[in-house]
């Protein structure tokens, strides 16, 4: 087939039904019919020989080729839109859109309520979503724009050379415990505060980072609790004597939300970078560089605060 033949505005529905895994909501953001997207589904499928949306109760869920196609038909219809109105400046504030956001716990609490109080006040028509980060599947979902964005707290190489990584701040670690712990009274040694009960996220490089400070007097950290999630940690460190290790930035909200009191740590400060992940094939997308630009503001304001 060629070029030709091709209506663009094909690739306008395909791009909604990706967005909204719903012929009826696609219909609706288009203003148009629902047979007329259910047509222009049937013509897509000839094109690409391929199903590209199975029903799964009363949703589509792409398939593999719709979401190896996902990232092309975005750049086509942010060029083609920007062919037509390349007069027209972004505004943030008439913008919509949905990004999904993918992150570890500990990166969605520190992000979540700052960004969406910011996008409500600039751009109250752009919208955050959060989803859980697996390291081994970042670049994939990147790519294949099951996200948007990813905010690394792990560090390491930079999975791909398509992959875009941004450091936002290099944050620190922070100790917590309840109030009236020993430890808040006085600074530890470093034998007892390996020796004392540590709580370990799972999610988290806390105690590992911790035990490479403390190899050189080889010691290492007692882990009496390993949690899934920090909500699990901060509930423990509450109800007990057990050490909790965070983000600084993190550990900032905890301190001011729940009561927890810091510790102060018996080595050098230890630092670990913060990292915006994107794909490539949103490099030039005005909204997608706006919500990039926002992070990095209040990446500065956390670093400051925290």
């Amino acid at each position: 087939m060629h070029l030709r033949e091709v209506d663009a505005n094909l690739l306008v529905t395909l791009d909604a039904l990706l967005v909204d895994a719903s012929v009826t909501r696609a219909a609706e953001r288009l203003g148009r019919s629902a047979s007329a997207i259910s047509h222009a589904l049937a013509k897509l499928r000839e094109i690409f020989a391929d199903e590209l949306f199975v029903r799964a109760g009363q949703r589509l869920v792409p398939t593999a080729k719709a979401l190896e196609l996902a990232p092309t038909v975005h750049v086509i219809l942010a060029g083609m839109e920007s062919l037509l109105r390349p007069s027209q400046p972004f505004d943030a504030s008439l913008a919509v859109r949905d990004f999904a956001i993918a992150a570890s716990e500990a990166g969605e609490l520190i992000l979540v309520q700052p960004l969406r109080q910011r996008l409500q006040r600039l751009a109250p028509s752009v919208h955050a979503g959060w989803t859980p980060s697996h390291r081994d599947e970042n670049a994939d979902a990147l790519r294949h724009a099951r996200c948007h964005f990813v905010i690394d707290i792990e560090g390491g190489a930079v999975p791909a050379p398509d992959i875009r990584v941004l450091k936002l701040f290099d944050d620190k670690l922070a100790t917590l415990a309840r109030p009236g712990h020993p430890f808040a009274q006085r600074k530890p040694k470093e034998a007892a505060f390996a020796e004392a009960d540590h709580i370990a996220v799972n999610s988290l490089p806390a105690i590992e980072l911790i035990d490479r400070e403390l190899a050189a007097k080889k010691l290492s950290c007692t882990i009496s609790s390993r949690v899934s999630s920090v909500l699990v940690g901060l509930l423990l460190a509450l109800n007990g004597d057990a050490l909790l290790t965070l983000p600084a930035s993190l550990a900032l909200i905890i301190e001011k939300q729940f009561g927890l009191v810091r510790v102060a740590q018996p080595f050098g400060s230890i630092a670990f970078p913060l990292r915006l992940l994107w794909h490539s094939s949103y490099d030039r997308d005005e909204c997608h560089e706006w919500v990039r630009g926002e992070l990095v503001g209040l990446a500065r304001e956390i670093e400051s605060a925290a």
